[in-house]
């Protein structure tokens, strides 16, 4: 379990810090302009622009593309998140304390628990830090199971394989073993 936790942190940490640390690019192309000249409204809260209000360019922190016109306050108050949630089916009710100890085994950041017992928790999450120690952002591990309370096999058998495009994209050679159950490549 130990090297388990080990290698899903580090995976996750190095995929994250490769979009959080991109450099968003100026991506206003022609139709973008001609949308903020005749935006009425805010794409962020939907309400209408006023007259005299100032109203701003929105794009995405980590690609930089345009996303609508916006209020400056709606502008400023919209950032980036300060967590990853991690999901895991049926990981409070699977060996969960084992992940949190080993997790906290690894160093560096702290780990906030919301525990139900000893040995189940409701979430728990692991503090991912910068070199100078200040919070970057936090991966926040829950449980599916909470949210869909069936096995994974009956969640499975209820969608068509045409449901699972992104796992194809990722999987493709063994595609029909991922939706049964007990195989093992």
């Amino acid at each position: 379990m130990k090297i388990f936790a080990i290698y899903f942190v580090n995976i996750k940490k190095n995929e994250i810090d490769k979009v959080w640390t991109l450099e968003a690019k100026d991506m206003l192309f022609k139709e973008d302009k001609a949308n903020f000249k005749t935006s009425t409204n805010c794409w962020i809260c939907r309400k209408d622009f006023e007259e005299d209000e100032v109203r701003v360019r929105d794009h995405c922190r980590f690609t930089g593309k345009y996303r609508g016109a916006a209020h400056q306050k709606c502008n400023a108050l919209f950032r980036k998140p300060k967590f990853v949630p991690v999901f895991f089916h049926n990981l409070s009710g699977y060996d969960a304390h084992l992940f949190v100890k080993n997790l906290n085994s690894m160093g560096e950041g702290n780990i906030d628990c919301i525990p139900n017992t000893e040995e189940k928790y409701i979430s728990f999450s692991k503090r991912i830090q910068d070199e100078e120690g200040k919070l970057k952002y936090k991966l926040r591990f829950l449980d599916s199971f909470k949210f869909m309370a069936s096995s994974l096999d009956k969640l499975v058998n209820n969608l068509k394989p045409k449901h699972f495009e992104n796992v194809k994209k990722h999987f493709d050679v063994n595609f029909d073993m991922l939706l049964r159950k007990g195989v093992f490549p």
